[in-house]
């Protein structure tokens, strides 16, 4: 470590006269804080970032995981009140009228969902939603086969910037 030191001294221009115009107290000042210095320096940049960043893992796998446990408990619900998944054969009864994109919009535009896009498929609609609270979409689910007589044939959803709001990529219904 001296060797390093006095490399140190040696290359920084000025600062061994500086130091042997020192008397012994203030050398130790220097040196104290010097070490100081270091261990602050050290604990800013590796230390704290480390921890800090673990911490906000954890904390982020904690509220996945609440997530997790939350959509497997309103599933199991929604599905009970549901009375079980709906086949693809059976047709569901309608009690709105209008084209599938009339009724999407309609049940969106009364749940307060913004669509983003809907985009004809054969004999199905397409319909993309940027950004939705979960259980929203979930209402507005229901009431695309309960109200308005669509069988929901793909969804496709990721998760959104913020804890229980989701991004619907793909919701293919058909009649």
């Amino acid at each position: 470590m001296p060797s390093l030191l006095q490399q140190f001294i040696q290359r920084v221009p000025g600062l061994e006269t500086r130091l042997n115009q020192m008397n012994q107290r203030e050398k130790l000042l220097v040196s104290v804080a010097a070490v100081l210095f270091v261990v602050t320096l050290a604990y800013f940049i590796a230390w704290k970032p480390l921890t800090d960043g673990i911490a906000e893992r954890e904390t982020k796998v904690v509220a996945q995981q609440e997530l997790l446990q939350w959509v497997r408990e309103n599933t199991g619900r929604y599905l009970s009140q549901k009375g079980g998944v709906q086949s693809k054969d059976s047709t569901p009864t309608s009690s709105m009228s209008g084209s599938m994109s009339e009724r999407v919009t309609r049940l969106a535009t009364a749940a307060k969902i913004e669509v983003t896009r809907m985009q004809p498929q054969s004999d199905s609609l397409v319909v993309v939603i940027d950004e939705v609270p979960f259980n929203a979409l979930l209402q507005f689910i229901e009431s695309l086969e309960t109200q308005a007589g669509l069988v929901i044939e793909h969804l496709d959803a990721t998760e959104g910037g913020e804890p229980g709001i989701v991004r619907v990529r793909r919701l293919q219904v058909a009649e």
